[in-house]
């Protein structure tokens, strides 16, 4: 057992090693615990394994080293109460809104109308209402992305894993949806797991700031962000939110080189 895990811990990942080609170490000694309802990013340089982790925490790929647990049930595979959204969304383009969100339930075996009952739910609390029955092709970025994410929660997972989902979208698209996340956050109580470029929405959307350093990827920095719930836009042009980003800009730059900090959205 970790120091600080208690009941209100979710996950663990205790002393996580990763390696490819057992020659060199992608992920190194990754402890991290995470809490109920908590909301977690991960940042780092491309390469510094921050995906595998997310992987690993989701099941697809096991550590070579060190266990992930959730509810202190080991993780060997995926599971129910771990939902991923992923950064190419997956959808199916010849399935409508309402069908691309029921479709997990559907081979799960629910009986039809019990499905449609808690689509509906879902496409209702991602704001989706009166476009059940478009096709994806009709739907902007945003709108798919909001698909991507009603299909997670109608799943009613517990922890919900996110990699990089707002990379590919406008930065007013982009703001609304980590507002509409928040919210819903807030509604379900969900664990969130974000896996990220831009320290400005790590920073906003956050109670924690994990950040990696690469070669191999390991733990350089944890940043408790004490900006209260629930946020505000207006919180991104204060002088708290500005010293947050300076103190992750730093560790990145100690961390991967000055030369390498160009890579991230402040």
């Amino acid at each position: 057992m970790l120091k600080g895990q208690d009941a209100s811990t979710i996950l663990e990942v205790d002393r996580v090693s990763l390696s490819y080609d057992m020659t060199k170490d992608t992920l190194s000694n990754i402890s991290i615990l995470v809490k109920k309802g908590e909301f977690l990013s991960i940042i780092g340089s491309s390469g510094c394994g921050k995906s595998s982790l997310l992987n690993i925490i989701a099941g697809f790929i096991h550590p070579t080293k060190g266990k992930v647990a959730v509810n202190g049930k080991l993780v060997d595979r995926p599971g129910p109460e771990r939902g991923v959204v992923f950064q190419d969304l997956a959808l199916f383009p010849w399935l409508s809104v309402a069908e691309n969100v029921s479709f997990g339930l559907k081979m799960s075996g629910m009986a039809k109308q019990e499905r449609l009952k808690k689509s509906m739910e879902a496409i209702q609390m991602v704001g989706l209402t009166g476009s059940e029955h478009k096709s994806i092709a009709e739907l902007s970025g945003g709108m798919r992305q909001r698909v991507a994410i009603a299909r997670t929660l109608v799943t009613e997972p517990e922890i919900i894993l996110m990699d990089e989902p707002f990379s590919a979208l406008d930065e007013q698209t982009r703001e609304l949806l980590q507002e509409e996340l928040l919210r819903i956050q807030e509604k379900t109580g969900m664990t969130i797991i974000l896996v990220t470029h831009s320290i400005d929405e790590a920073i906003y959307m956050s109670d924690r700031v994990v950040a990696l350093q690469s070669n191999p990827g390991q733990i350089k920095r944890i940043l408790n962000i004490e900006l209260g719930r629930p946020r505000y836009p207006e919180l991104r042009v204060t002088a708290v939110f500005n010293q947050y980003k300076r103190q992750l800009m730093e560790s990145l730059r100690e961390g991967f080189g000055a030369q390498n900090a160009n890579e991230y959205e402040i």
